[in-house]
Order: C-alpha cells, then sequence, then structure tokens
C-alpha cells in the first residue's frame, strides 16, 4: 500500500502507469494504489483491490434506493431516462466505472471521450496505479 508521496514519486520516475480499461480488466482481485493530480496539491489518491467495471447507467439501474428518494421511479436510470437527452443517456452508458472489490465507487472513471483511459471526475485529470505487493 503506497502513500501519496510514494505515489507522486511513481508518477515521476515513471513507475506508475497511467490506468486504462485493458489494465483494470487484468488487475482484477488485485491490490492497486491510484493517484490523480488536482489543483493546488490536492492530489486524489486511494488504495484498494480492484473489482468489477461497470457502466454509469447499470450501476443507476442497481441503485434502488432511489425509490425512497422519488417513488416515481424504481431507480436512478429511470429517472435520468425522464429527463436527459439521448445523446447524454448514451454517454452514461459509455462512461465505465471502476469499482473496489467490496463495491465501494472509487469515482474512477473511463468516459468515452478518454478512449479507455481512466480519469477523475476531470476527464483531463488521468488515474496513475501502481500495483502493491500485499
Amino acid at each position: 500500500m503506497k502513500n501519496l508521496e510514494e505515489l507522486r514519486n511513481a508518477v515521476t520516475n515513471k513507475s506508475a502507469q497511467i490506468l486504462t480499461l485493458d489494465l483494470a480488466n487484468k488487475l482484477k482481485g488485485k491490490h492497486i494504489s491510484t493517484i490523480y493530480f488536482g489543483y493546488r496539491g490536492q492530489d486524489g489518491f486511494d488504495n484498494f483491490i480492484v473489482g468489477e467495471i461497470r457502466s454509469s447507467y447499470d450501476l443507476a439501474k442497481d441503485d434502488t434506493n432511489y425509490k425512497s428518494i422519488d417513488p416515481k421511479f424504481n431507480n436512478r436510470a429511470e429517472y435520468w431516462e425522464c429527463y436527459m437527452t439521448k445523446e447524454k443517456l448514451n454517454d452514461e452508458k459509455s462512461t465505465m466505472v471502476l469499482l473496489a472489490s467490496d463495491g465501494r465507487d472509487t469515482f474512477i472513471r473511463a468516459h468515452s471521450i478518454n478512449d479507455g483511459v481512466f480519469s477523475c471526475s476531470d476527464t483531463d485529470r488521468f488515474v496513475y496505479f501502481v500495483e502493491d505487493e500485499n
């Protein structure tokens, strides 16, 4: 498990790689440390075991808790369908979300405009990773 400073150094010395869909699929079940660079040194980092990769839309379909917010909809995806354009819905269907093995949302996304490269919420802030030894 790496800390923030170790991850910054790994990016600088090029021992960290940019996380892609292909790599994430190969890393399922493995422990990784991730970093993306934020504004004014507010870098994000995380340590987790790689789990599923699912579309943002599919995760919204599974969000049955949304019914308690608005009983007209069975899930968040149904709510999206009532107001989103077809293009925006297609974007949600093509945005891939990296989950930790325990199902936790890591907030790491592969947006279609990045051609399979993961980023944080800002599509131009790519996520780097190192595979941990443990």
